[in-house]
Formats: C-alpha cells, structure tokens, sequence
C-alpha cells in the first residue's frame, strides 16, 4: 500500500482479510490516507510519466507567458525583484527562476534590460523624442547608463543611430 501510494496510485486499496487485526487496523488507517488524499486531488510530485511533464512544461510556459506580458507592460518601472515577481504570479522563486532559464535562455533582468533597449532602439529611429526622455520612457533613470548599456548592446552610442536616422515629420 505504501508502495502503491509513493507512486500516486491511490484508486489501490488493501484487502482486510479478517485474519489479523494489527494488519486490518493498519489497512484501514492507510485506506483512509489515500482515500483522503485522493479527495484532496493530490498529485504525486515524483510521478514522470508524460502528461504529468507535459502539464508541467504547459503550466511553466503559461507562467512565464505572463511575467512577459508583464515586464513588457511595466518596461518604464523598476523591475520588482525575483522574489516579488513569484509572489505577484503565485509561484515560488526558484520555480520562476528555473522556468525562465529553460524557456527563454535567460534571466529575468537580462530579458527586461533587453527589452528596454529594443524599445529605446525603436523609440530613436522612429520618433523625434530627445535621448534623455527615450531613456526616461525605456526605464533608465540616469542616462550615463542608458548610454553605456546600449553602446554595449549595439556596438554604437544611442547618438550615432540618431544622428543616422532620417528626421520624421510626423513626431
């Protein structure tokens, strides 16, 4: 029985079979066990069969689906810190942490930053803004490291893709 229920079989019941009452009150009390447990929708963590991979790649993706969403909505604001991010979406630390890695290929912070620099980039070829607002409007609040950090991710100062863009009438 303890067997059946390590591996999530909880429909497994023990036989009494009248012969012990040691054995039938313990059969009992772990019929009982299972029998709650299974009433709870308790779900072996150990179990890898899989559609219990499958429901767990499905559930990370879907988690991770929304903290995307979620920086992408909020690239203008600090991004909260790992620990406030799973309790904002209902998971643990590492579990985001971990799901993120494996899906993406990369940290949290290194997705945000990246992000904020892809919306600086675009924000400088296709408006007229100054580079101190488009830093301001990308989540940099001190545009020395809004210049270094793009300089780094685009081999050129957020000047020069200014200076080469072409002046747009409608901003």
């Amino acid at each position: 029985m303890l067997f059946e229920m390590a591996i999530g079989n909880l429909a497994f019941r023990i036989q009494l079979d009248g012969h012990d009452k040691e054995f039938d009150e313990l059969a009992v009390l772990l019929n009982n066990v299972a029998g709650k447990l299974k009433s709870y929708g308790y779900v072996n963590p150990h179990n890898t069969n899989q559609n219990t991979l499958l429901e767990t790649e499905q559930t990370a993706a879907a988690l991770i689906q929304k903290v995307l969403d979620y920086i992408q909505n909020h690239l203008e604001e600090p991004l909260p810190s790992s620990k406030e991010l799973s309790k904002m979406f209902g998971t643990n630390e590492f579990t985001l942490k971990e799901s993120f890695r494996k899906l993406l290929k990369t940290s949290i912070y290194q997705f945000y930053n990246e992000e904020r620099l892809k919306k600086a980039h675009l924000l400088i070829q296709q408006t007229g803004i100054p580079l101190k607002e488009i830093a301001l409007m990308s989540g940099f609040y001190n545009y020395t490291n809004f210049y270094k950090a793009f300089k780094k991710r685009f081999n050129y100062p957020p000047s020069e893709l200014k200076r080469n863009t072409p002046k747009n009438d409608n901003s």
